[in-house]
């Protein structure tokens, strides 16, 4: 019932031009410079705001914003910051019957950053960015958590930063915290080169850190999960000025440690991915993601992490859980200040033999909201957003809520 209320909300938005403004992610004219997000831009010639230190090629800029969110949600659903598919109560469990509508207001999306760049003596573009929030629900809301840490020169990256493929373009905006829904990557520390190899058109391949948390051990054996090699990613992305598109995969080392107790479990994880964005008139655009996966459910956003994608058997054997994704949105610029958007995320996931019955099977995430643009610096906005969840013994639950924010970014 739920599917069918979302894609009928869907279809009756393409149709009325009801979507987000470009602007509120990348301005046009710069689409094709950035991958989504402000720190991956390089060069010192385009850097508004910054400043150049006296008698030096160095160009410095502090930036951020501040953010204040208002949420009122209808069914008590877990975090009272960000909706989390795996926090919405289900029902028959403790969770549903103790849930009750909650208000709650905070700051936590603020953040700060610092980026460096100079252009060395070979004419190599060479920049530093480092970036804090305090979006770490695990620590008290008052305490930074590192986002991004990364020296970047020429092609090459290093450090901490979006994984390689990830690619905030393939999502409008959307104010709910936990807006990547069914994006496949995150951060991560990794090794990244990049490189323009003909028009339009750019490979990339990186060396990332591995997850520790992929293996569950439902027959409680002896050891731990513990990967002795990175991550191995690899993408291929078609840039041009009115869209994008993106393909690319990942494989992962699964390897049961058993210590002193006998060799260790090992196993192979791997992931794909499909992309895009495009302009469709000059203030309606269309966007899309799509993955599939065998055993790293866990680097699936939608979970946050919290989940295996691999089990332990009891002969010692590992077996892939797999799962696929797929993530919808569009934006339309309703007037010069006033856009909005819509966005819907969709997961499932294959056997589910050795997991308990309150795993989740499948689930998904819809926001819809209102943009306004104060002013150059400063913005507004109301969202509602929905999600619900079918876990392995086909229990539903569903969430709502409404969050209002206004930030002024700096």
């Amino acid at each position: 019932m739920i599917k069918a209320r979302i894609k009928l909300i869907f279809i009756i938005c393409l149709f009325t031009g009801t979507f987000i403004s470009p602007q509120l992610l990348l301005a046009q004219n710069q689409y094709s410079v950035l991958r989504g997000s402000a720190e991956d831009s390089l060069t010192t010639k385009d850097f508004p705001g910054a400043w150049n230190l006296p008698g030096t090629n160095l160009y410095m800029k502090f930036g951020g914003y501040f953010r204040l969110d208002a949420i009122y949600d209808f069914s008590g659903a877990g975090s009272r910051n960000q909706l989390l598919i795996n926090q919405v109560p289900v029902e028959g469990t403790a969770e549903a019957a103790n849930a009750s509508p909650f208000f709650n207001m905070h700051v936590r999306e603020t953040r700060f950053n610092f980026d460096l760049r100079r252009t060395t003596d070979m004419g190599r573009p060479l920049k530093f960015f480092l970036e804090f929030d305090f979006f770490d629900e695990s620590l008290s809301a008052g305490q930074p958590r590192l986002r991004h840490a990364f020296v970047k020169y020429g092609n090459l990256l290093i450090g901490q930063t979006w994984t390689n493929l990830s690619d905030l373009r393939v999502f409008p905006f959307i104010m709910d915290f936990s807006s990547g829904d069914a994006l496949f990557g995150g951060r991560s520390i990794q090794i990244r080169w990049e490189q323009n190899f003909a028009k339009n058109m750019q490979y990339a391949v990186s060396i990332e850190n591995p997850t520790v948390n992929g293996i569950a051990n439902p027959f409680n054996l002896n050891g731990n999960s513990m990967p002795t090699m990175p991550l191995l990613s690899a993408r291929l992305t078609n840039d041009r000025p009115r869209g994008m598109l993106m393909f690319g995969g990942q494989v992962q080392q699964l390897r049961w440690n058993q210590g002193s107790s006998g060799s260790p479990f090992t196993g192979v994880g791997w992931g794909v991915i499909f992309n895009g964005r495009q302009s469709i008139t000059d203030k309606l655009f269309a966007t899309w993601h799509t993955s599939y996966n065998s055993g790293m459910t866990n680097q699936i956003l939608i979970f946050g992490g919290t989940d295996q994608g691999a089990v332990l058997l009891s002969n010692g054997d590992i077996q892939n859980e797999d799962a696929i994704t797929l993530a919808l949105g569009a934006g339309y610029q309703l007037t010069k200040k006033l856009s909005t958007n819509l966005a819907y995320a969709h997961m499932n996931r294959g056997e589910l033999t050795y997991r308990p019955d309150d795993t989740i099977d499948n689930g998904g995430m819809g926001h819809f909201n209102f943009m306004y643009q104060l002013d150059t610096f400063a913005m507004t906005g109301i969202e509602f957003a929905w999600s619900h969840v079918e876990n392995k013994d086909r229990a539903k639950g569903e969430a709502y809520r409404i969050q209002a924010m206004i930030r002024y970014s700096f």
